[in-house]
């Protein structure tokens, strides 16, 4: 390319240019190795296009998990719970519970490899209201609340996370994990002390650091 157009000068990848030296490697296909699982009740673009809307959604790497439901309930709600996405109304001192589904992977992905989850974990977020700055890249009072070892699972399970009383306004999100890469996150062990560590440059094998992330879902106490 020519000099000085790059991502960071232009804010984009500039178009390739051929050198007529063949390159080695390539991108995965669509859903090769990333996915994005999208909550719908029927099959259908508009059906898909709400559920992204109403943040219904998952991402997996590696094809760590066939499914993952996640439901919250407080103790006095007799239906299915929020999922994904939703907020859950909960009175004040009212006990919270997140109930997660999961279907571990029944066969090996596109890499040949049996993916087993190693573990979950929980992420708890204070949800304060418009933040000042909008640039910032810190979520208040956002950490690691709860690490479920999963290694020995497989087939279909449920897990039921007793949380407390709820006292003020917060959201919760999944993340899983593989367990073969992993360290004291970006904001400490305090935080995040078993989290995604960064590879060196061209370094690392994506099919030996898999993960899953879920969207939130938010409690509203009132």
């Amino acid at each position: 390319m020519p000099a000085g157009e790059s991502f960071d000068s232009l804010g984009w990848k500039p178009s390739p240019t051929d050198t007529g030296v063949p390159q080695p490697g390539s991108d995965f296909w669509p859903g090769e190795f990333s996915r994005t699982h999208v909550g719908v009740a029927r099959h259908g673009y508009l059906e898909v296009m709400d559920a992204l809307r109403r943040g219904r959604v998952w991402v997996d790497h590696g094809h760590l998990v066939d499914a993952l439901d996640v439901r919250v309930v407080a103790e006095g709600d007799r239906g299915p719970g929020v999922t994904l996405g939703g907020r859950l109304a909960a009175a004040r001192g009212e006990r919270i519970e997140p109930r997660i589904t999961v279907r571990t992977a029944s066969r090996p992905n596109p890499k040949g490899v049996l993916p087993q989850l190693g573990h979950l974990d929980v992420i708890r977020g204070a949800v304060t209201g418009a933040v000042a700055d909008r640039d910032s890249w810190r979520a208040p009072d956002t950490k690691v609340v709860e690490r479920i070892d999963t290694s020995g699972r497989r087939g279909t399970f449920e897990l039921r996370l007793p949380l407390g009383r709820a006292a003020e306004p917060f959201y919760l999100r999944l993340r899983g994990s593989d367990g073969r890469r992993q360290g004291t996150g970006y904001l400490g062990a305090a935080i995040d002390p078993a989290g995604p560590i960064p590879h060196p440059d061209n370094e690392g094998d994506p099919w030996a650091d898999t993960w899953l992330y879920t969207n939130p879902v938010f409690v509203d106490v009132r």
